[in-house]
């Protein structure tokens, strides 16, 4: 990607930051980026296409970072627990695309980034999934709730404090309480 894509879709995720969920239009967008409509068109053929770079660039960096927690000497139920930390902290550090995380951000022209986004969370979804049952093949013990279940839950609660966040207009941070709540999600399913 060219120096002045990465600059159009920095200035679009700064501007879905400080709005709320408004349309934000490619005459607005040039004005923030200092360049004329025109200019954004030479590197992006839509604005769709702006925030589908968005969204690769949040899958791709979500899923490395997960990948990469899998590498860790540690417990499936501890990698578990690093996924969600790993996924609410991204959307705490990038709050522009926290609100694309939860789909606030698309406007009618970009709704059909949503698969993309609900495609994205059912791999997290997966991954905490296999670390659970991980977890219950290597403990020889069930969780409370099935996997499928443990696993849903887990992650709902966790695009819960996303939610929040960009609600509070981003100014409940939502890894203040997230390690004490996850341990807690976490020791009650064990509990037989």
């Amino acid at each position: 990607m060219k120096a002045r894509q990465l600059d159009i879709m920095q200035t679009l995720a700064k501007m879905l930051e400080a709005r709320g969920p408004v349309k934000v239009t490619t005459a607005s967008l040039a004005k923030e980026c200092g360049i004329t409509e025109a200019a954004i068109y030479r590197h992006f053929p839509s604005k769709k296409k702006i925030y589908e770079g968005l969204v690769d660039f949040c899958e791709q960096n979500i899923m490395e970072l997960i990948g990469s927690s899998g590498s860790d000497k540690k417990t499936p139920l501890d990698n578990t627990k690093k996924i969600l930390v790993i996924l609410v902290s991204f959307a705490e550090k990038n709050p522009g695309l926290a609100r694309l995380l939860t789909r606030e951000a698309f406007s009618i022209d970009e709704s059909t980034l949503d698969d993309r986004i609900k495609q994205m969370f059912s791999k997290i979804e997966l991954q905490i999934k296999q670390n659970i049952q991980k977890h219950e093949q290597s403990t020889k013990s069930k969780l409370i709730l099935p996997s499928a279940s443990a696993a849903n839950l887990l992650l709902a609660y966790s695009e819960g404090l996303i939610q929040q966040f960009v609600r509070s207009g981003f100014q409940d941070k939502p890894t203040q309480r997230l390690n004490d709540q996850l341990n807690f999600l976490l020791e009650s399913l064990q509990k037989i």
